[in-house]
């Protein structure tokens, strides 16, 4: 096999791993079903990833990490004209957020929807090492935020991070029960990113500075 074939096959691994993922869940996946939408044997998966486990972290990496990247890069570009507020935090998701949407759509629904089911209690063993393995980038953000939270102690700082994402992830992973609290007809849903960043934005804020 060349080495441009497993480009091949390991993109296309990941590009049905991810989208089982996102939509089922770790717990919920099966090795047998992506391999089988992917056209792969159990073998290429085992001898490109290892397990169904670094196989997940795996596609956690390929999205999450270059979307974390860019929200550095946007808050290191704000820090250099005036300094951080909680608002420049959450328009820091928004504005990378509104970026992959406009770039890709599903891609964006995917790396929210990845990050909200990251979030949940059953999935802290992925939490942490996603953790050791990218501890210089959780670092940077963690200091970005404590800058623009000032007045809080890091492990405060570290719980508002934790609820603040979860919340914004959560809002923009085009989950819509919003539509069944809402009448029929109404015009408020949680699929259109324009008026999850409107609506949802000031309460995190409010959140990270309460």
């Amino acid at each position: 096999m060349t080495r441009d074939n497993d480009h091949h096959t390991i993109d296309k691994i990941l590009g049905v791993a991810e989208a089982q993922f996102a939509t089922q869940g770790f717990f919920a996946s099966s090795l047998r079903q992506i391999t089988r939408d992917a056209g792969v044997n159990v073998a290429a998966i085992h001898y490109h990833f290892g397990s169904k486990e670094a196989l997940f972290l795996a596609v956690l990496a390929r999205r999450i990490v270059p979307f974390v990247n860019q929200f550095i890069d946007e808050m290191n570009r704000v820090a250099q004209t005036k300094n951080l507020q909680a608002e420049d935090v959450v328009n820091g998701y928004v504005i990378v957020i509104r970026r992959l949407v406009a770039e890709d759509e599903q891609g964006a629904v995917v790396v929210s929807r990845l990050v909200s089911r990251l979030m949940l209690d059953e999935y802290k063993i992925f939490r942490d090492d996603l953790a050791r393995q990218y501890e210089d980038i959780a670092k940077k953000v963690m200091d970005l935020v404590w800058r623009a939270l000032p007045h809080l102690d890091r492990e405060t700082v570290r719980w508002r991070i934790h609820i603040g994402l979860s919340t914004l992830f959560n809002a923009f992973a085009g989950n819509d029960v919003l539509r069944a609290l809402m009448p029929v007809n109404t015009t408020i849903h949680a699929r259109d990113p324009e008026q999850v960043a409107r609506y949802v934005a000031p309460f995190v804020v409010a959140g990270l500075k309460a």
